[in-house]
């Protein structure tokens, strides 16, 4: 009896004890399902916050590599001279006197050229001169854009290509001398243009055939003519043409306009001269280069004509023929160079019965140049200059502030970098 109960009472325990593993089973299953939803909850969220850290990690990214594309598509260039010159007496060749003066020659430009597309480009340069009380101006604002048939289409404010220097004007560092020679590139004032070009090149085994056509608008200045009035060049269409081959290169330019101004005084005084309406004018260049790397020999020859126009007579404006000729040896980093230039006008007789437009614009001079270039380093020259113009004719050899002296030297020093 003893041993039934005993054996009931086994049971009986078993019995609790199962009942209570089961209750612990499921209050353990009960614990693991909360804990499991609960870490399934934590882990949603976690990821969530891991996901939005890593797009705020690559919108930054892709802010600093638009940064850096942004600066990448930028180039800026920048270049600066600084003369010193005096001259012989006041005649006023190349703006100098007798007084040491810093001022004539003096500027800083920058140039930025912005890459919009591979093949669209905005660029633009800046230039302040000390003459003009460093105020800047700017000289190219254009954009350009390459088709796929190598055509350059540029719209806006351009170089008049003129010269063979024409894109090289304001940059002495670029130029074989201190300073162009004046003759021929101080004969037109008008250096840029309001409008669009076209600009198409040929290429063959060793030589390059390039066309330029244009068309816009311009306008000189007041302070730029010297003669107290702006012009106005309207209507302006002109072509350009450059042949290279190896060390040579040949080139033609034609441009004609319209020229309109205010009234111009003579300079330095109230008397008056006739302003322009309607007058047309045209200009010829042709030049020649060779350049072997060594030896440079370059020659221009330019023709400038304007007539009377809509209220003006023939002769109340300068027609002249202009030309020169210069001859360069590099040494390593120094190059010498000697330039001959000669001006003339050739409408004289239209000015007989004129005697104060006689007195202005009648001219005729020699010029003759010798200097020297020494490179400090690849991005800085230092010049010398010595210029002596002559054989004036009784003119004021075409130096508008020129009261009876018949010729004067120069002296120039510059000091000419790119950066």
């Amino acid at each position: 009896m003893s041993k039934q109960i005993a054996i009931d009472g086994s049971k009986t325990v078993s019995t609790v004890r199962s009942i209570r593993l089961q209750k612990t089973t499921a209050t353990l299953s009960l614990a693991a399902c909360i804990s499991a939803a609960l870490f399934s909850s934590y882990t949603a969220a976690e990821q969530l916050r891991r996901v939005q850290l890593l797009e705020e990690q690559v919108s930054v990214l892709e802010e600093q590599q638009a940064e850096t594309n942004r600066v990448n598509n930028v180039t800026v260039n920048g270049f600066f001279t600084l003369s010193a010159g005096m001259a012989s007496n006041d005649a006023g060749y190349a703006g100098y006197d007798k007084t040491l003066d810093y001022v004539p020659e003096t500027k800083v430009g920058l140039q930025a050229a912005f890459e919009v597309t591979e093949s669209t480009f905005l660029i633009a340069q800046l230039v302040a001169r000390a003459e003009q009380h460093w105020r800047p101006e700017m000289e190219w604002a254009f954009l350009s854009h390459t088709f796929d048939n190598d055509l350059t289409v540029r719209a806006g404010r351009l170089r008049v290509p003129l010269y063979m220097y024409s894109d090289y004007l304001e940059v002495n560092f670029a130029q074989p001398w201190l300073r162009p020679p004046e003759d021929v590139y101080a004969v037109v004032p008008v250096s840029s243009y309001e409008g669009i070009d076209f600009v198409y090149t040929i290429p063959f085994d060793e030589a390059e055939w390039q066309f330029q056509a244009y068309t816009g608008v311009g306008s000189d200045p007041d302070e730029e003519t010297g003669f107290g009035t702006d012009v106005e060049y309207d209507d302006v269409i002109g072509l350009a043409s450059t042949f290279s081959y190896n060390s040579f290169s040949v080139r033609a330019s034609y441009v004609m306009t319209t020229l309109n101004s205010g009234q111009a005084n003579v300079p330095g005084m109230d008397i008056p001269l006739i302003n322009f309406t309607d007058a047309d004018a045209r200009f010829i260049g042709l030049g020649v280069s060779y350049d072997d790397g060594d030896l440079l020999v370059v020659a221009e020859w330019t023709k400038s004509e304007v007539d009377g126009g809509a209220t003006s007579a023939e002769g109340n404006w300068p027609d002249v023929d202009s030309a020169y000729i210069t001859a360069a040896y590099r040494f390593g980093n120094i190059t010498p160079y000697m330039t001959y230039a000669i001006m003339e006008t050739t409408d004289d007789n239209e000015r007989d019965l004129n005697p104060v437009n006689k007195a202005v614009f009648n001219a005729v001079r020699s010029t003759y140049s010798a200097g020297l270039r020494y490179d400090i380093n690849a991005n800085m020259a230092l010049k010398f200059d010595v210029t002596y113009s002559d054989d004036f004719a009784d003119t004021n050899g075409g130096l508008t502030g020129n009261i009876g002296e018949e010729d004067t030297m120069v002296y120039t020093t510059s000091l000419n970098m790119v950066f």
